[in-house]
């Protein structure tokens, strides 16, 4: 099967061939990041298991090791220091707590010491060396077998408490899951020794086991009593899990052995150990303050999770079905007094949520009261089931009462039942076979008897309704179930039995026989439940018996305790880890067909989220139909329920409240003084190292990247500075700022020549500012340069002299910090990675890569190819061996099942040997493909090298082309400077900054010579408007001296003619007279001769007449002359009114228009 040495010559051959043809990178010299793809870069990447390891205890050997012959005390003792700096804190911290203890109350209190890390060699059995080289006692041991024997310990021994008291208040215990003098903690002895440690009143201050010592397969379901001090050694990765750790001491009533303070209750004083990372290291350590911090790095979480957490986790709290029952319990809080202040590591954290609202704590009811409530017809919404419960179960509501300790033992009298809390007694009414949910998730902190609940609803309804009941927990917390089934008696019938008058015996067989068939199957595991409804073991068997085939869940309640494993087990074994495509499939399939008998289940857990927050939302969708389940992944979720930011959208927490009605009990006593110890939580911090200078002197490694990282920081900022000059700031000239000038555009004559030596003036300081700050930038570069150059002979020459110096002193320091925790950390944990990712990207989708990748892919196809064969091969002869085995139970002779057995064993041995054949045969055809693979991995990585070669000509000939352009731009800019073309447009941020500093100024300066200029404009403009008013106010007073003059000219006339006329009048008047008298005088005479002259007389008189007549028209023709005379005058004069009148017009007009002007003037102006 093997490929022939030709093929993968002439392979070889046509390879070889490719590498020396030309090499195209073709496409790829498109990329705009084309130098960006050859550039390696390099990082620091950390194994997160070695890092929990290492950071507990950096070398092990088996002196270190208790339980092995070749335990040394003495060097543990010695090299603690080195190899686990937070170990000798604990140990520290312990011996200073003791002593402050004894000063301050006379005695010592008992402490918790936990491990993350279930191993031999590091965590817990580490820790418990520690102790016994410090002079304390172990509380059992093993004697040595012989040396020949098979086993090196014999069976361990609890030590008998006189040999306990002779080492009084010195002795403690070590729970690892782990084999311990090469053997497990059997139960029996787990059950024991924490009897023991939990003894009162004889161990309450450790008189017999003052230490306990437990690693995480003990995080849970076990109970600690009366311990004042808990120790973590590793920080835990989630909230939960801290809570889980720290919940083995916050048991009911577990610190009532101690003295109850009547304001702080029991303080439970919380320690959390942490290394310390110099500032020194953090560069090569992803940045990280702590050990703990890195490995949360390594680990590569998503924390994007975070928001979505807290607000799911507040959510579902605020949706859960008893919130208002609850409301009082959750509200207790005390407030630490000075006393609480630890001395000594970081500032102090509380475990508790501080964001919880403050209520006033309520008591347990000592008797539930059964009432008659309405069977819940339908799923109801959140509203409808909040309202539903605040008017049929407000009796399990916990009160307000006062603070004070509530785990004082009655006195006299006989023992007295368990007492339901008002929680117990809510959920053992409300989820019972009539309430149509079908199931609901227990979210009960520690110790606040989910347990109990459990059992007293199973009894109470479920049991009497004829449903089985299905127990399913840990491996190792199967049998505590009984406790509370007999001794705190949470079941109903049994606490029936025992108000009747019947002794409970004290044999668990003979109790388990008072139970009823609902509890005929024994509690099981994870994956017993896995293997039942995968229909594989005798459970499954039972159950069919019982309900059929079609649902052998009907009627059955399933109560799963720590149901955050089901989804968050991680630190659960492969045995034990549940198979939850099976468990979903068979509760969807009981859902769907056996309706309202369908199965039920009850989930228990303190933290149903130990990792994804998503596990929550799965196990409530496992108390759902198929047909009301919530998305299950992230991103489906978010988009109903969340927005961008990981957050609750209002629609969406509504939908979700109404998703989860009914499904949640909420109940939180962590912060039930009365009753629970409160924690107080401290982190303590170790230093990695004592001296980092030392350290860097004797490690080579440490001092290189320290200065290979100095040496980047300062070759950074020299390709920064040279990026700033080689760009617009090189040659940089005031033509380069012309485009300035144009703010001087509406501007002219006079204003322009002033507005263009300002800014001729500013052009001149930006350039020397300019040129001045590459002067500096210059000189930062020499500076930088010189730093380089002195680093790179610093390091030479101090690498030379550590390789040179080889004396013992410097060897022994060497030797020793090898073994320390700081070089273990650095040189086993961590690596340095070059990443090529982005070119092994790129060059895939060469011809010459892609051909290549094509024939090792053809390789990994053809050994799959023949795997596949072999597995089909192998599953006939499974199946040919099958069926001959089912031929020998059915209905034939003795003779011929034997004969088919024979022939069974035949089957059997040859295809055994034709399976070893054709394995061998695959792993050499394997081999073969696999030298193959190299010969071609080879030529790939020479066709990548010479494709990153020829990356870099085509950017080297690219980087000069770029140059040339460059330099012809320049060039052409010149030209356009000169012909007075500027471009507007600044590349650099420096010169843009330079621009905008100035401009405020410049264009300050442009408006104060606009102004002025505009005043200036405004004064002439002024003078000529005045010029013009006065030349028309003159020729308007010279028309009116004229019209005057004509009119007193005219009125002058008139006046003569009227003179001369009157003068006429008179002298005709005095004629008249004068003829009168003359007529008289003659009358008087012709009276006379009136005879004589009467006829000549009258002759006379008509002469006379007519005289006067003629004399009377001259006068009118005068007058009528005068009277044309005057109209010529007032016509004249209306004449000149109207001239004077165009006049003014004419001068309004133009005042108009030079106003007119003057506002566009001041609008450019303010543009400007």
């Amino acid at each position: 099967m093997s490929l022939s040495h030709n093929s993968s010559h002439s392979s070889e051959d046509s390879d070889n061939d490719s590498i020396e043809s030309a090499i195209s990178i073709g496409d790829l010299a498109n990329n705009p990041d084309l130098e960006e793809l050859v550039k390696s870069k390099t990082y620091f990447k950390y194994d997160p298991l070695c890092l929990r390891k290492k950071s507990n205890w950096s070398k092990t050997k088996n002196e270190y090791k208790f339980d092995t012959p070749e335990f040394d005390p003495i060097k543990l003792n010695a090299d603690i220091h080195s190899h686990s700096p937070k170990l000798e804190s604990l140990l520290k911290r312990i011996e200073d707590l003791d002593k402050r203890d004894m000063e301050r109350d006379g005695r010592k209190y008992k402490h918790f010491i936990f491990s993350d890390i279930k191993s031999g060699l590091y965590g817990a059995k580490l820790i418990a060396g520690a102790l016994l080289a410090k002079g304390m006692h172990l509380g059992y041991s093993a004697k040595a077998n012989p040396p020949k024997s098979k086993k090196a310990y014999q069976k361990i021994e609890l030590d008998e408490d006189a040999k306990l008291l002779r080492t009084k208040f010195n002795n403690f215990y070590l729970l690892s899951s782990v084999a311990v003098y090469d053997q497990p903690i059997s139960v029996v002895m787990k059950k024991a020794i924490l009897k023991k440690f939990n003894e009162r009143p004889d161990n309450i201050y450790g008189e017999l086991a003052r230490i306990i010592i437990m690693d995480s397969g003990y995080k849970e379901g076990i109970d600690l009593f009366d311990i004042k001090y808990v120790h973590i050694f590793e920080p835990q990765t989630t909230m939960a899990d801290q809570k889980q750790v720290i919940g083995r001491g916050t048991r009911t009533c577990g610190q009532k052995g101690l003295q109850f303070h009547p304001t702080k209750g029991w303080p439970l004083y919380v320690y959390i150990y942490d290394i310390a990372i110099p500032q020194e290291l953090q560069r090569q350590m992803l940045g990280s303050p702590t050990l703990f911090d890195l490995y949360m790095k390594a680990l590569n979480i998503d924390f994007r999770l975070f928001n979505f957490q807290h607000d799911l986790e507040r959510n579902t709290v605020y949706g859960s079905v008893d919130y208002e029952l609850n409301r009082a319990i959750h509200n207790f809080a005390i407030e630490p007094d000075e006393d609480d202040v630890m001395f000594g590591g970081a500032h102090r954290k509380f475990v508790i949520n501080q964001k919880m609202p403050k209520l006033i704590l309520g008591p347990e009811n000592p008797k539930i009261d059964f009432i008659v409530r309405p069977p819940i017809q339908h799923e109801m919404s959140f509203e409808e089931t909040r309202e539903f419960v605040a008017k049929y179960f407000k009796d399990f509501e916990w009160k307000n009462v006062k603070m004070e300790n509530n785990c004082v033992e009655k006195k006299g009298g006989a023992s007295e039942l368990l007492n339901y809390t008002p929680t117990q007694g809510f959920v053992q009414s409300y989820f019972s076979p009539e309430n149509p949910i079908k199931g609901m998730l227990l979210w009960h902190s520690v110790g606040t008897g989910k347990t109990c609940s459990a059992i007293a609803a199973a009894s109470s309804s479920f049991e009497r309704a004829g449903y089985t009941i299905l127990w399913v927990t840990r491996t190792t917390l199967k049998n505590d179930i009984w406790k509370n089934m007999f001794d705190q008696v949470c079941n109903e019938n049994i606490r029936e039995l025992i108000e009747s008058g019947v002794n409970i015996p004290n044999e668990q067989s003979k109790r388990i026989r008072l139970l009823s068939k609902a509890w005929s199957i024994r509690p099981m595991s994870y994956k017993q439940f896995s293997n039942l409804v995968r229909k594989e073991n005798s459970f499954y068997d039972a159950l069919v018996k019982k309900n059929g085939d079609a649902d052998p869940l009907r009627k059955t309640l399933l109560i799963i305790d720590e149901a955050h494993k089901l989804y968050g087990g991680e630190d659960l074994s492969s045995i034990e880890r549940p198979d939850m495509k099976a468990l979903v499939a068979a509760l969807q399939n009981s859902y769907l067909v056996s309706g309202a008998d369908s199965v039920r289940l009850l989930l228990m857990t303190a933290t149903p989220i130990t990792g994804n927050p998503m596990e929550l939302v799965k196990l409530l969708n496992l108390t759902k139909p198929i047909d009301q389940q919530m998305p299950e992944d992230f991103a489906d979720f978010s988009d109903i329920y969340l927005n961008e930011e990981g957050r609750f959208t209002v629609a969406g927490e509504r939908q979700y409240l109404d998703d989860i009605a009914g499904r949640v009990s909420y109940l939180n006593r962590e912060k039930d003084a009365r009753q629970f110890s409160q924690p107080i939580v401290k982190f303590v911090q170790s230093p990695l190292v004592d001296n980092i200078k030392e350290v860097a002197k004797l490690d080579k490694q440490l001092f290189r990247e320290q200065i290979l990282g100095d040496l980047a920081d300062l070759q950074k900022q020299v390709e920064e500075n040279n990026k700033e000059i080689d760009g617009e700031l090189k040659g940089i000239n005031a033509q380069r700022f012309g485009f300035l000038k144009t703010k001087c555009d509406e501007l002219d004559g006079k204003a322009k020549k002033e507005c263009e030596k300002v800014v001729r003036a500013h052009i001149k300081d930006i350039v020397a500012e300019a040129k001045d700050s590459i002067q500096v930038i210059k000189d930062n570069i020499k500076a930088l340069k010189e730093s380089i150059k002195e680093r790179k002979s610093f390091r030479k020459e101090t690498l030379g002299a550590i390789k040179a110096d080889n004396s013992p002193e410097t060897m022994s320091k060497l030797e020793e910090l090898k073994q320390s925790m700081y070089y273990t950390i650095a040189h086993q944990c961590g690596k340095k990675i070059t990443d090529n990712k982005q070119l092994e990207e790129a060059v895939k989708q060469l011809p010459q890569v892609s051909e290549i990748d094509t024939k090792i892919q053809k390789l990994d196809d053809r050994i799959e190819n023949s795997k596949q064969q072999l597995q089909i091969s192998i599953h006939a002869h499974k199946n040919r061996l099958k069926y001959i085995k089912s031929i020998t139970k059915t209905d034939i002779t003795q003779d011929e099942r034997n004969l088919l057995r024979k022939v069974l064993r035949e089957e059997t041995k040859k295809g055994n040997v034709n399976v070893k054949t054709n394995t061998k045969s695959i792993n050499d055809f394997e081999k073969d493909i696999a030298k193959e693979k190299r010969q071609i991995a080879k030529t790939r990585k020479a066709v990548v090298r010479k494709i990153k070669k020829q990356i870099n000509k085509t950017v080297k000939e690219q980087k000069k082309e770029a140059k040339e352009i460059e330099k012809a731009e320049k060039a052409e800019e010149k030209i356009r400077q000169k012909q007075g073309i500027f471009l507007k447009e600044l590349k650099s941020d420096y010169l843009k900054g330079l621009v905008e500093k100035h401009k405020p100024d410049i264009e300050r300066q442009i408006d104060a010579i606009h102004d002025k200029y505009a005043d200036m404009a405004g004064e002439k403009q002024a003078a000529r408007e005045a010029k013009i008013e006065k030349a028309i106010h003159k020729a308007t007073q010279k028309r009116q001296k004229l019209i005057e003059a004509e009119h007193k000219k005219t009125m002058k006339h008139q006046k003569d003619l009227a003179k001369e006329a009157e003068k006429a009048e008179k002298e005709a008047h005095k004629n008249a007279e004068k003829a009168a008298k003359e007529a008289e005088k003659r009358h008087k005479e012709a009276e006379r001769l009136e005879k004589e002259a009467h006829k000549n007389a009258e002759k006379e008189n008509k002469e006379r007449a007519k005289e006067l007549e003629k004399r009377a028209k001259e006068q009118e023709r005068l007058a009528k002359e005068q009277e044309k005379l005057e109209k010529e005058a007032a016509k004249e004069a209306e004449k000149r009114a109207k001239e004077l009148e165009k006049a003014e017009k004419a001068q309004a007009a133009a005042t108009k228009k030079l106003q007119t002007e003057q506002k566009k003037l001041n609008k450019t102006a303010k543009n400007q």
